[in-house]
């Protein structure tokens, strides 16, 4: 048995913009039909897609190095890269990295929020599981971060 037919040859980058798209556009459905864990699931994996279709833009992506880095499947770890790649002047460098982390990341752990909106979780502190709520106005922090996110790599170029 068979499930989906392969495409070869896509550029990479058209690829993660348009899986980028998709999972946006299904973020909002869902917001709209108040299922805001996985809204806030759908608009994560979205900013992870727009990171790196931005990054295949810069890297060559069959070189098997750059492959290779870009296999997590963790914002943070596309934003690394991301950073690590955009120039090699290490003052640029660390502006962009400072302008991620004040209107991107805004002290969002986004892998543990990916992974708490997905899962029960077992917390030592109080020795049981937890589980995390999440409400409209959460989903609209994330959205607003989602839109922070699409501006600052539209205006990447001006730091290369």
């Amino acid at each position: 048995m068979h499930i989906g037919r392969l495409r070869r040859n896509v550029d990479v980058s058209s690829e993660y913009y348009k899986f980028a798209q998709e999972d946006e556009q299904i973020g909002l459905l869902l917001k709209d039909m108040e299922k805001y864990r996985h809204c806030m699931y759908f608009l994560i994996q979205a900013m992870e897609k727009y990171v790196r279709s931005k990054i295949f833009t810069i890297i060559d992506a069959n070189n098997t190095y750059f492959r290779e880095r870009n296999r997590s499947h963790s914002l943070e770890n596309a934003l690394e890269f991301f950073v690590e790649i955009i120039s090699i002047d290490a003052h640029i460098r660390k502006q962009v990295k400072e302008q991620l982390d004040r209107y991107v990341l805004d002290g969002i752990k986004y892998s543990l929020l990916h992974n708490d909106l997905r899962y029960p979780f077992y917390g030592e502190r109080f020795h049981s599981y937890s589980s995390l709520e999440v409400t409209r106005e959460d989903s609209e922090i994330l959205l607003q971060r989602l839109n922070f996110l699409k501006r600052f790599l539209q205006d990447i170029e001006r730091f290369r």
